[in-house]
């Protein structure tokens, strides 16, 4: 249907005119149709993202990890939070990454920072305030430096390694401990 969409557009002088597809779409579909080369810019996935044929929810949670300024952590047995703010460095070695280190927000590390305010005191940061072309540029270049082995659906041998400081376990114990 995309290939046909996107002929009937050309024909009408729309080549700038993008094609979105939706209804019914999951991982494996969108994979499926990228791998054909199906002419499709955007994809919108709804319902599957929500309720999972093979498992009637999706497992994600808020979980506080900080509050008034104090790290908070979750007691249930393997449910583990890291408390507090934090920052996640990326090591790079050639222009690609090579592992991740979660860290305190106020530690700094050898490796390039990835998380920046995009706001504060109710307004857009400079970075915030980046056009969608800029944006779709950025996530690109980032995809780029992550080893090919990752980006792909099927989970990578060996996995991307990602590390807890130092001080981020050690406060993980020592709010663990205060809140048990």
């Amino acid at each position: 249907m995309a290939r046909r969409t996107r002929q009937i557009l050309d024909a009408a002088g729309l080549g700038r005119v993008e094609i979105f597809a939706s209804s019914g779409l999951d991982e494996n579909v969108i994979d499926d149709l990228a791998t054909r080369g199906a002419p499709i810019d955007g994809f919108g996935v709804g319902t599957k993202m929500g309720v999972s044929e093979d498992a009637p929810s999706l497992d994600v949670a808020y979980k506080l990890c900080a509050y008034a300024g104090k790290g908070r952590v979750k007691l249930s047995t393997g449910k583990p939070i890291l408390p507090g703010r934090k920052q996640v460095f990326r090591i790079e070695e050639n222009g690609h990454a090579v592992r991740d280190v979660i860290a305190r927000a106020d530690e700094h590390l050898d490796g390039r920072p990835l998380l920046h305010p995009v706001m504060a005191g109710g307004r857009r940061t400079a970075r915030g305030a980046a056009d969608l072309d800029g944006a779709r540029i950025r996530a690109r270049e980032e995809l780029g430096r992550l080893p090919d082995r990752i980006q792909f659906l099927a989970p990578a041998d060996p996995p991307y390694p990602v590390f807890v400081s130092d001080r981020l376990r050690a406060y993980q114990h020592e709010v663990s401990k205060a809140a048990g």
